[in-house]
C-alpha cells in the first residue's frame, strides 16, 4: 500500500489534520450541547493517529537522513 515511509508520512500527515478537526468538532459539540463522549471519542482517535504520525516522523527522518531542525519542525 505505502511504496516508501514518505508516502506513509503523507497519509498519516493528512490523517492528523482530520482527526485534529474531530477532535475541535468534539469540543464545539461538547460546548454545545454538553455531550462530553464527543471529546473523548475525538480525543483518543486524536492520540492514537498523532503517537502514529510521531512514530512516522522519525521513521522518515532517520530514512532521509534529515538534521534535527526539519525532524522537530516536521513533530509540530
Amino acid at each position: 500500500m505505502f511504496r516508501s515511509p514518505f508516502t506513509l508520512f503523507r497519509a498519516l500527515a493528512f490523517a492528523e489534520v482530520v482527526s485534529w478537526t474531530l477532535l475541535i468538532a468534539g469540543l464545539i459539540v461538547r460546548a454545545a450541547t454538553g455531550w462530553a463522549p464527543a471529546v473523548t471519542i475525538g480525543g483518543g482517535i486524536h492520540g492514537f493517529v498523532f503517537l502514529s504520525y510521531g512514530a512516522t516522523v522519525v521513521l522518515v527522518a532517520l530514512n532521509n537522513r534529515w538534521r534535527v531542525g526539519p525532524t522537530l519542525l516536521a513533530l509540530l
